[in-house]
């Protein structure tokens, strides 16, 4: 019988398989349903919070912007004040110089030295000018000088203040979008392995049960047929993809994982029914399996495989089935009931 194809990598298979031992792992063994629900409401919550989150931010942003120009503002102020601080700076500069070129003449003596009384109240009044001009341009070096300090400590204080909102607002969304995403991958894989659960209630078949694999799969009755070395075959094989996720037939533990050189990798799941599965030829284990983990139906356990006597064969899974962990019977019906 040909392979069959997919076109899924083994490698995204496997990353799958990864998140659904995760998910496995987080998850009580309940009902699948009620698993379902409880993601599907954390799913609504967490679209709600997202919602919130994204009106803040934008509410934000909106703040930012009308920051953002206030800051320009200011910082075109800042730079209106460093130029008029230059400025007087360089009159102050030029009056000192003049100050200290004639610092030998006091105004008592420039007074006397004037041609007469009149000269000599004119001198003064030109005196006082300068006087109080030297001292009007001092106070505003200072004024101007305090006033582009301030103003460039409010410049540097909003502007790491909204950087830091900014930052922690984009943290707080990508944390939610995060969140709900893996939410929604949970959903997703829960409602995948609710989908391939059947309640059957079939004479002995009795119970919850899921079939091993997602389509593409194949399988046909071939309980008896001869086998090499005079054997009968005492199992069902079902054929799928190399890589493919292995799924437990029915809920229950994990009682034997083992390698030989006739079945390759093989797994024997106690079923809940009271019945032992039996799956060989598989190419590895689900990450985290392990003897005495609980596993429901449905959930990944192996990836299909060609291990042991089936070396270089179409991949497929040698199923069994043991009732009661007895002799093996024809597995076939139980498989076409959980599968067809």
């Amino acid at each position: 019988m040909p392979t069959l194809e997919c076109p899924l990598t083994l490698t995204a298979l496997r990353r799958t398989a990864v998140f659904a031992t995760i998910v496995a792992t987080l998850l009580p063994a309940t009902a699948i349903a009620q698993d379902l629900e409880e993601v599907e409401q954390q799913v609504e919550q967490l679209e709600d919070r997202l919602g919130e989150a994204t009106a803040r931010y934008e509410d934000t942003w909106a703040r930012v912007s009308a920051a953002e120009e206030e800051l320009a503002t200011l910082a075109e102020r800042t730079r209106q004040l460093e130029v008029e601080a230059a400025e007087v700076d360089v009159l102050l500069a030029a009056r000192a110089r003049a100050v200290f070129k004639h610092g030998g003449n006091s105004v008592l003596e420039s007074l006397l030295s004037a041609d007469g009384p009149q000269r000599a109240i004119e001198r003064a009044s030109l005196m006082n000018a300068v006087t109080g001009r030297d001292q009007g341009r001092l106070e505003a070096a200072v004024n101007l000088r305090v006033q582009l300090d301030q103003s460039a400590q409010l410049l540097a204080a909003k502007t790491a203040e909204l950087e830091a909102l900014k930052a922690d607002l984009a943290e707080q969304q990508a944390a939610l979008a995060a969140e709900l995403d893996d939410a929604k991958v949970l959903q997703t894989d829960l409602r995948r392995r609710e989908a391939r659960r059947k309640h059957i209630e079939r004479g002995v078949q009795n119970g919850t049960y899921a079939c091993m694999f997602e389509h593409p799969f194949n399988f046909r009755d071939t309980w008896g047929h001869p086998r090499s070395g005079g054997r009968r075959h005492k199992g069902t094989d079902v054929f799928s993809y190399h890589g493919a996720p292995v799924y437990a037939f029915n809920g229950g533990r994990i009682q034997r994982l083992n390698n030989s050189g006739l079945g390759g990798i093989s797994v024997y799941l106690w079923g809940e029914d009271g019945n032992l599965y039996y799956y060989t030829h598989l190419d590895d284990y689900a990450p985290g399996l392990h003897v005495g983990k609980y596993v429901e139906a449905g959930e990944m356990i192996a990836y299909n495989g060609d291990t042991g006597n089936a070396r270089g064969g179409a991949p497929h899974v040698h199923f069994q089935l043991h009732p009661g962990g007895g002799a093996p019977v024809n597995p076939y019906p139980w498989l076409a009931a959980a599968c067809f």
